[in-house]
């Protein structure tokens, strides 16, 4: 998958270039997933264009987090889609946490090593490429800050399920 590939997926799961406006969602008007709230300069002219949002998932989503230096698309692409919601930060920390490495938010050499490094093991008996594992593990704990966040904040219980139906999408 590449990074055009990822975007692609991500503006579908966002849902494409609906506008949206729910008054109970802090990000204020949405569309292709970019909202008012956080990208003001994409919605100045009142609209947001696909070609301005794909700019922004690249450079915010892609480039500036180094999401690209990580070699497992999966991978990769899961995070962009963390993201999105979690900010790329967040991401970033929580795969940091899931590889043991400290989390600074920055993926830097330490964490491209422990994702590198991150251990084979088995499932069922049966023998799992870390690879593998890695994802369900960041899948994993993806969740969790999900189910933490509805839980602080009630008024985002609503969005509960789609965040988790996300997650899940990631094997």
């Amino acid at each position: 998958m590449t990074p055009d590939e990822i975007i692609k997926a991500i503006i579908l799961a966002e849902g494409g270039d609906k506008e949206t406006n729910d008054p109970s969602d802090s990000g204020g008007r949405t569309k292709f997933g970019i909202s008012e709230r956080a990208h003001p300069e994409a919605w100045a002219d009142g609209d947001v264009t696909r070609p301005e949002a794909e700019g922004i998932y690249r450079n915010k989503y892609i480039d500036q987090p180094d999401f690209d230096l990580i070699q497992d698309v999966h991978l990769q692409h899961q995070l962009v889609d963390m993201g999105v919601p979690s900010g790329p930060t967040t991401a970033i920390k929580t795969l940091q946490q899931v590889v043991g490495v400290t989390p600074d938010g920055v993926i830097g050499p330490k964490t491209l090593a422990a994702i590198s490094n991150y251990p084979n093991g088995r499932l069922f008996g049966h023998p799992v490429p870390g690879r593998l594992l890695l994802n369900l593990a960041v899948r994993d704990a993806r969740i969790m800050l999900y189910a933490g966040i509805a839980k602080r904040r009630p008024k985002d219980l609503k969005y509960l399920l789609g965040w988790l139906r996300r997650a899940m999408d990631f094997r």
